[in-house]
C-alpha cells in the first residue's frame, strides 16, 4: 500500500496540471467558436434587420421560410431567437472567465442575468417555433430534440438563478456551466455538422442528423460532467482520461470550425 501510495503521488499533480491545461484549451476553441458565430449571426441576418428587409432571410440555403407572409407572431418569434442567438454568443463565455468574476463582479452578475433571461427567451421562441408555427422543417424527431434541449435549458437556468439568490456561490457555477452547455446546442451543432462533414468527405445522412440533434447538447452536458467529477474526486488515471477526451473534443471543434468556415461562412456570406 505504501509504494502504492508512493508511486501514485507524483502523478496526481501532473493529472491536475493535464486537465487544468484541458478544459482551458477547450474553453479558447469555444471562445473562439463563439466569436465567429456571433460575426456570422450578425453578418447574415444584421443588413436585412437594420434595412427592414426582413424577407432576405429567406436566401439562407439552410433554413426555409424564416419569413412567413402574414405570420406575425412566427417572424417575431424567429427575429428574437436570432437576436436572443447573438446575445448568448456574445454573453455566454464571458460568464466562464475567473479574473471577470475575480475583478469585475458587477458585470458577471448583470451579464449573467442577461445571458439567463436570453437562454429562457430562446428556449421559449424554440418552442414556440416548433409547436405553434410547425415544425416541417424539423420534423418530429426534430421538434422533440429542440424540445428537451429547451426543457433542460428551463430547469438548469432555474436551478442556477435560485442558487444565485441563496448566495450558494459553488452549486451556481455549476448549474451555470450546465446552462452554458445545453444553451449553445446550435452552437455545437453548427460545429458538429461540418466537422464530421470533413472528416468523411461526406453529407450526414437524415438519422446522423438527427443524432447530432440531440448529441448537440447532450455531449457537452456529458463532457462537462465528467470533468466536474474528474476535477472533485477522480484518480489520477481518470484525470489524464478525461483530460485526453476533452483535448480530443477540442480538436474536433477546430475542424468544426473549419468546416463551418468552408460550408456556412464562404457558402453564405462569401466569406
Amino acid at each position: 500500500m505504501a509504494e502504492a501510495v508512493i508511486t501514485r503521488a507524483p502523478s496526481r499533480p501532473l493529472a491536475d496540471s493535464a486537465l487544468g491545461a484541458a478544459a482551458a484549451f477547450w474553453f479558447f476553441v469555444t471562445l473562439i467558436g463563439q466569436w465567429v458565430f456571433l460575426y456570422y449571426i450578425a453578418a447574415f441576418y444584421g443588413p436585412g434587420a437594420m434595412s427592414g428587409d426582413f424577407a432576405s432571410w429567406n436566401s439562407h440555403p439552410f433554413i426555409n421560410n424564416a419569413i412567413v407572409a402574414g405570420d406575425a407572431a412566427g417572424n417575431i418569434a424567429f427575429g428574437a431567437h436570432v437576436l436572443l442567438a447573438a446575445t448568448i454568443a456574445l454573453g455566454g463565455t464571458l460568464q466562464l472567465v475567473p479574473q471577470i468574476r475575480a475583478r469585475a463582479i458587477g458585470f458577471h452578475r448583470w451579464n449573467g442575468r442577461v445571458f439567463m433571461t436570453a437562454a429562457i427567451l430562446a428556449s421559449l421562441a424554440g418552442l414556440y417555433m416548433v409547436w405553434i408555427r410547425g415544425h416541417q422543417q424539423t420534423g418530429i424527431v426534430g421538434a422533440i430534440a429542440i424540445s428537451l434541449n429547451a426543457t433542460l435549458v428551463l430547469l438548469f437556468a432555474s436551478v442556477a438563478w435560485r442558487a444565485a439568490a441563496s448566495r450558494n456561490i459553488t452549486r451556481h457555477r455549476r448549474w451555470a456551466m450546465r446552462t452554458f452547455m445545453v444553451t449553445n446546442g446550435v452552437f455545437w451543432l453548427r460545429l458538429m455538422f461540418p466537422g464530421l462533414v470533413v472528416i468523411t468527405q461526406a453529407e450526414p445522412s437524415a438519422l446522423t442528423f438527427h443524432i447530432l440533434s440531440f448529441a448537440s447538447y447532450l455531449l457537452p452536458w456529458a463532457l462537462l460532467e465528467f470533468y466536474l467529477h474528474a476535477k472533485d474526486n477522480g484518480a489520477a488515471a481518470a484525470r489524464w482520461t478525461v483530460s485526453g477526451v476533452i483535448f480530443g473534443a477540442a480538436g474536433f471543434m477546430i475542424i468544426g470550425l473549419f468546416g463551418f468556415y468552408m460550408i456556412f461562412m464562404q457558402r453564405i456570406l462569401g466569406a
